[in-house]
């Protein structure tokens, strides 16, 4: 009788490339445990507000931006404004640009891996990158980073949002996750800098965007929040200077 076909994994664990995308796998475990409670709650959070468990799944594999993953999924069923969507995700996420600078992406020579490994470059694929010494952060190791915790996060938000479907209980409590979200991270960052000032400023330019702006609210605050903040550090640093 003909053997059965079976896949073969020696070619590619011989491979020159392996042990360095095995030591990335092994880096980026650890986020494993930090993206599951998250993950799950974003799943059922998605479902929650009325969207289908695969439309969760694609979030976590085209958008993978964490607390902007919670934004885009209320802008979606909101219906909100392309220009407030695209706004929101700039600012919210401008400080990945920084992330590209400081970690060796040019060390992944296919560039289409390279652009996969740009997309994967969250926050969490930055600190496991940022805490092994430049040197050894080769192109394979980089990949294997972000190409873990991807999965992590698709996995676990998908686990989430199949659980929600099966759930007979209303799930419209969990719409109250991403304000809690934002809550805790707006309290720990003032926790951290203890900027009253601005923390002042940003709530007063909310309610006015709340009162003034309508569906533009967030669009309109972010920016007016932006040129304060800009304001506000150019001064400090004009006075140090």
């Amino acid at each position: 009788m003909p053997e059965s076909p079976h896949l073969d994994t020696s070619r590619w664990r011989d491979a020159a490339w392996w042990p360095e995308f095995r030591k990335g796998l092994a880096d980026g475990a650890p986020v494993f445990f930090a993206f599951l409670p998250l993950g799950l709650s974003f799943g059922m959070y998605g479902v929650a507000l009325g969207l289908e468990w695969w439309w969760v799944t694609l979030t976590g594999l085209i958008i993978f931006a964490g607390s902007m993953e919670f934004l885009a999924v209320g802008m979606l069923v909101a219906g909100a404004p392309i220009a407030s969507a695209a706004t929101t995700a700039l600012f919210v996420n401008s400080r990945h640009v920084f992330y590209g600078l400081s970690v060796p992406l040019e060390r992944i020579r296919n560039p289409i891996a390279r652009a996969y490994a740009i997309h994967a470059l969250t926050d969490e694929a930055y600190a496991v990158l940022g805490s092994k010494p430049r040197d050894e952060l080769t192109g394979p190791r980089m990949l294997a980073v972000g190409a873990s915790t991807h999965f992590y996060w698709t996995a676990s938000t998908t686990v989430g949002a199949l659980a929600a479907s099966l759930i007979p209980y209303d799930l419209s409590f969990m719409g109250f996750a991403m304000t809690a979200l934002f809550v805790v991270l707006t309290l720990e960052a003032l926790k951290q800098n203890r900027e009253i000032g601005l923390f002042g400023a940003a709530v007063l330019i909310g309610l006015l965007g709340n009162l003034l702006a309508g569906e533009l609210m967030l669009l309109l605050s972010l920016v007016v929040y932006f040129f304060v903040a800009l304001i506000v550090v150019s001064r400090r640093r004009g006075r140090v200077a």
